[in-house]
Parts: structure tokens; sequence; C-alpha cells
């Protein structure tokens, strides 16, 4: 057995985007690894007979994903990046290779097979204009039309097109009319809105096949999470269909008819909605949303809507006023804690929190950090724990019509896939990291809870170094999660590993703000970053070293995003620290309005706007203090975040350097608000191990 390295980022695997055959005998899912000297992550597609256990690889490009089985389930449809833009593949599961299925435009998962497998819907991004006279603004050059729009093109060129068109110069100037206009791993949108597709799938491949996607969804909006009826008729997507949507605090949800593309508003939401799901009777569609009663700080709940009603009124009458909130129910009302599970930091991300089987719902709530399985029985809704455990946590879900299989992590192992079968139990599907962790030393790991300020009970975990001893003294790694409404749990974290294997002992904890606590816990920090929520992580810091093991002379910060945020707080609020690093963070309140993605969230979570507010958001920032630094603070951002800005980070520096204090800033190229190459997170890692060891006495 040995010590974790940095490296062993490279050999970890991850394992998802799981899918049951229609009989229930075989999965197909994807696994995705690192090749290093491509610095990529590369995905690949297997199937698992069910009952033999035999797995078998079926693709080996590394740019396949979102697979999914046909209704007869003898052949998948999956998306790949093969030798083209994204486009749509067809493998027959009886042999043969994969075919491609051309579509004009670049295709976005998920894929959805008709219910008689002759046809198949898909997402594209694609121009949002279709009047002729339309101009970007009043008073545009002429040709700027045209130009625009061939930009839009390119993104649904082939790579040989691409390639072709790189010697000549155009004009990509960008012409930016929307409030919102960019988002952070997307880029900037252009002219181009996502629209719903749906083609033809021949029963072979055909050589004389034309590409032939026809458009559902339509005009100068986006259309997301599309879900289709059992009989195929209809589709019901998240879509604001305002001029104003920019601005609106809500997401409808909207019903179109799949043959004429017909639009029905279907629900007009007092909040966001997002991916919607059609039940397997037709009967129900649930969705993931809120009522915005706490603004943008508003927990996210499962909520469902009776459409069988709504539709067969609109064959009798035509257009009908939509449903609201007054016909909708939320499950998790009474739960108080956020729809969704809680994964790891390597690994594959995303998933579904919720599916239909049979008559019930399946669903994932994070209750304090944890990703739990609920059921709700589609004769009541009366909503009941049917998986949980508190040591483990559950990070997407999938059903046949007898079997769960899930994703599950715990903080000694990375995410696999497992099958629950009733009162057959629990079966471990795959162990796709085995040679790594069986070669490796894991540190052992403690869930406590401490009080802070108010008798507030919070929730902390300790990952110890792999030979501890209670009667030595060990210094002290503190990591800080992002969000803020976001919440660790008892899942496998990389980052902590990394450091207990280099002797530290490692403290992260879930301070007021974070979610899966009630929808007060998370929103009560709003418009006032830095206080409760710096009482809570110090108040846990101080339990820690109560228990005696920890060097007080070498205690150290780490966090990103919001816990990029707090890193630099703390560095202007206490100098107990022996050295911090703070990844993506906001350091200033006042000049980083505007500059983020999320103008709207931000502006209620911090509390104002410049114009009225700039007082209180220099006091809440943590430029406002940097003349009380007096530890070495290293900062590092990634140069394309639209998240958080690359000048917060440098204003912060520049600061720090004025002032003749020890800071570092470190960048990286290319990158977005999460660091997505594996050389820059392998990097990341070094420094960090490398800046704190060089301060630990």
């Amino acid at each position: 057995m040995r010590n974790f390295q940095t490296e062993d980022l490279y050999s970890f695997k991850g394992v998802g985007e799981v899918q049951i055959s229609p009989d229930g005998s075989n999965i197909v899912y994807v696994v995705q690894h690192v090749d290093k000297k491509e610095d990529k992550f590369l995905t690949n597609i297997y199937m698992k007979d069910l009952n033999s256990h035999d797995t078998k690889q079926l693709t080996f490009s590394g740019k396949d994903k979102g697979p999914i089985f046909s209704p007869d389930g003898k052949k998948i449809a999956f998306v790949s990046t093969r030798t083209e833009k994204n486009q749509i593949y067809i493998l027959p599961l009886d042999g043969g290779e994969p075919w491609c299925l051309k579509t004009k435009e670049a295709v976005a998962p998920p894929l959805i097979w008709s219910p008689n497998g002759d046809k198949i819907i898909y997402s594209a991004q694609v121009f949002s204009h279709e009047d002729s006279q339309w101009t970007p603004y009043p008073g545009a050059p002429e040709k700027d039309t045209k130009r625009l729009k061939e930009i839009a093109d390119n993104l649904h060129k082939s790579k040989d097109e691409i390639d072709k068109d790189k010697d000549k110069k155009k004009n990509e100037v960008k012409v930016i009319t929307r409030f919102s206009y960019r988002f952070d791993g997307q880029g900037y949108f252009g002219n181009v809105r996502s629209q719903i597709f749906i083609t033809d799938v021949p029963s072979q491949p055909d050589s004389n096949w034309k590409e032939q996607g026809r458009q559902i969804t339509g005009g100068d909006f986006d259309h997301s999470g599309p879900t289709l009826s059992p009989c195929g008729n209809y589709l019901v997507v998240s879509s604001r269909r305002t001029t104003t949507a920019d601005y609106d605090k809500s997401v409808d949800l909207w019903l179109f008819e799949v043959k004429s593309g017909n639009a029905h508003l279907l629900y007009e939401a007092p909040g966001p909605t997002q991916s919607p799901n059609w039940s397997t009777c037709g009967r129900f569609v649930v969705f993931g949303g809120h009522d915005n009663k706490a603004g943008e700080s508003t927990t996210t709940h499962l909520w469902v809507i009776n459409v069988e009603k709504y539709i067969n009124e609109l064959k009798q009458n035509g257009n009908l006023s939509p449903l609201t909130v007054k016909n909708a129910l939320n499950l998790m009302a009474e739960l108080d804690r956020p729809l969704g599970g809680s994964g790891s930091d390597v690994g594959i991300r995303g998933g579904n929190a919720k599916v239909w089987q049979k008559d019930r719902l399946l669903f994932l709530v994070n209750d304090r950090g944890a990703g739990q399985i609920y059921e709700a029985s589609t004769k009541d809704f009366q909503v009941k724990p049917y998986l949980t455990n508190e040591h483990r946590s559950i990070a997407s879900i999938q059903a046949g019509d007898e079997i769960i299989i899930y994703s599950a992590t715990s903080p000694v192992q990375p995410p696999e896939l497992f099958l629950h079968n009733g009162e057959k139990g629990e079966i471990q599907l795959t162990n796709v990291n085995a040679d790594l962790m069986n070669n490796i030393q894991i540190g052992p790991w403690e869930k406590f809870t401490y009080k802070s300020e108010g008798n507030q009970k919070i929730d902390g975990w300790i990952v110890y170094p792999s030979e501890f001893d209670q009667n030595k003294k060990y210094p002290l790694v503190l990591l800080i999660h992002g969000g803020p409404h976001a919440s660790y749990g008892p899942g496998f974290m990389f980052t902590a590993q990394i450091f207990s294997t280099q002797g530290y002992v490692v403290l992260f904890t879930n301070p007021r703000g974070s979610e899966a606590y009630g929808q007060n816990f998370a929103c009560s920090i709003d418009k006032n970053w830095g206080d409760l929520d710096y009482k809570d992580i110090m108040a846990g810091v101080d339990t820690v070293i109560s228990k005696g093991f920890i060097d007080t002379n070498n205690m150290f910060v780490h966090g990103w995003s919001y816990g990029g945020y707090m890193s630099c707080w703390i560095s202007t609020q206490t100098d107990r620290f022996k050295a911090i690093c703070a990844g993506a963070s906001v350091t200033n309140m006042l000049s980083g309005y505007g500059t983020s993605d999320i103008t709207m969230a931000d502006e209620y979570e911090y509390g104002g706007t410049p114009w009225k507010d700039g007082e209180h958001l220099i006091r809440h920032s943590a430029i406002g203090h940097v003349e009380k630094v007096t530890t070495p603070v290293m900062l590092m951002h990634g140069e394309n975040d639209l998240r958080v800005a690359p000048s917060q980070t440098e204003e912060f520096y520049i600061a720090l350097k004025r002032l003749g204090k020890e800071a570092i800033m470190i960048r990286y190229p290319d990158e977005f608000h999460g660091l997505s190459r594996p050389i820059h997170q392998i990097d990341r890692f070094e420094r960090l191990v490398a800046w704190f060891n060089y301060y630990r006495n």
C-alpha cells in the first residue's frame, strides 16, 4: 500500500449516464478516463448483462456519450464527436459498427426515441431570427445580419469545413444586445437559441440518407429539458417565451404538439422550472423548481402537475389558460430539503435526480449533505424515504420496471454503480477504480456536529492521515465549499485525501448558507456574507482544535468560488492561518457587478447594486479590508471565467502587492470557472500542496 499522489488524478475513472434496457436485462453506461498524453477526458460506452454480469465495451472512440436504448432494445443511440460536429450514432446490439444519423445541426443530448422507434428527438443551438428584416440593433450596418447568421451557422460545420475556413480572414466581432449574453462553460451566446428537433431513423444504414431534422420549437427563445409523452404526440419543455426573459425570475413549462409544432403555455411558473419528466401513465409531469419565495436563494424542490385534464380540454377547446402554482403540488415542502444528490470531486458529474417506475416516482433528496432516495405513489403522492444512508451519498438514479440503479459514493469510495432490487437488496455493478483503490492508503474519516453562534448546530467532517495517532499534533487544512448554496457530504473527496496523505488533518463544514438543511438555513446569509458563515466556519476550527491533536501554529485554508471568497475574507479577519489559497474568488462585490453571467443572483445575494448600496458591498468584500492581511495568499483563476471575472483576483492580488504583502497569482489559460483540463487540475493540487508545505513548520 502506498500514499495518494497528485498524479493519481490521472488514474481515476468515472462512471455514469446509465440506461436500462426495456426488458430490464442489460444496462449501458459511460466510463470516463483521462488520456494523459492528449490531456483530455475520454468517454466510451459499456454494456453489462444484469443476469450473467458480463461486461462488454461497445465503443472505443473516446468521444461517445448519452447512450439510450431503442424501444425494442435492439440498438442504442448516442452522441459523438468522432469525425465531425456532435452527431447522432446508432449502434445495433446484435453486431456491427455504429453508423451516423446525419443532421445539419450539431446535436446536444439528451436523445429521446419516439415510442415506436422510428424517430429521435434532440436539441441544437441555431440562429434564432427567422424574420428576413431582422437587424441586431437599429442603425446596424446592413451586412451585419448576414454576417451574424454565418457566425451562428459555423456551430454546425464539420471539422473539415472548419479547417478549410481557418485561413480566411473573417470579421468575428461580437454584437451584444441582450442582458444575459454569455454563460460560464458555454461562452457567448451570439444570436443562437436552444431549440428542439426531430428526425426520422431508418431501420438500417442508408448511404443516400439526407439530413432531415425538423425543428419543433421556434422563436427567439431558449427551450430545454425536453420530455415526450408516452403516446409520442406531445413534448413538454422549460422555456420563458417573453421579450423580458433575461430579466424574469421564472421559467415556464410549454406544451408542443410534435406534428404541428403548435405551442401552448402549459404551466405559468412563479419561479424557475427545470428538467420536466413525463410519467409512464401519461397523466403527470414532474419538474424541479421553486416559487421564488426566498428570491435567488429559494431551495429547488420537486413539483408535479396533472396534464391529462389539460390535454383533454385542449383537444376539445383549443388554446386554454395555463396551469398555475395553484394547480401544482410541491412534493418536498414538508421535507424542506433540496432536490438532487451529492457526489464526488472525481468522476462523471450530473445525472438524473428523478425517475418514474410504473406507478411511483423515485427522486433524490439532499439531506444534510447526503443524497438519499425517496418515493411517492401516483395514487396519493405521499412522500416517504426509500433508500437512505447518512454514511454515503447517492448522486444519480435510473429505474426499470423492477430495478433501480444509482451512482453512490462514500468518503472511502469513488462513485460506482449499484443495483437495488426490492427485498433482494443491493448489488455493486461496477468497480472501475478497483486497481487504484486497492493499492493506496485512504485516510479515515469522521462526521461530527458542533454549535456556533446562536446555538446553531453545524455539521462538519474530518479526514485523518492514514496512520493517525491521537497523541500527536497535526497541521490542519480547512476546505470551504462553493455556492454558497452547495454542501459537503459523505462523498469521496480527492482534495481531502491529497492533504491527509501529506500528514494533514482535513476539516470541511456546512456553515449557514449551505443547502440540505432547510430554506431558513440556506438563505440566512443572504445580503450578509462574511458574518454568520465566517463564524460558523471558525467555530468548526475551534471545535477540532479542542480535540487536542491540532498544531495551531500550522493551519491552512483553501476554497474555490464562494469558498475562494471566504478564503480571502478569512485572510482579512484573522492571522491564525499560516497560508491561504483562494480559487476563482469574489473579492470586490462593488466592481464585480455586471461582470458575472449571473448578475441577478449576485445582486440579490450580495445585497444590492453599486449605485445604491456601494458602501454595503465594499464592507462585505475582502478588498475593503485588505490592509489587515498578514497571511501569505495564493490566488488562482481561470482566464476565461464568466462566473467570477478574473479581474476579481487581479484586484486583490495587486492590492496585496501594493501593500507589500506576500501574494502569488496563478492564471489558467482557456479555463472557465472550474478547471477542465487534467493538466491544470494536477497543477492546482501540486501548487496547493507545495504552497502549504513550504509554510508548514
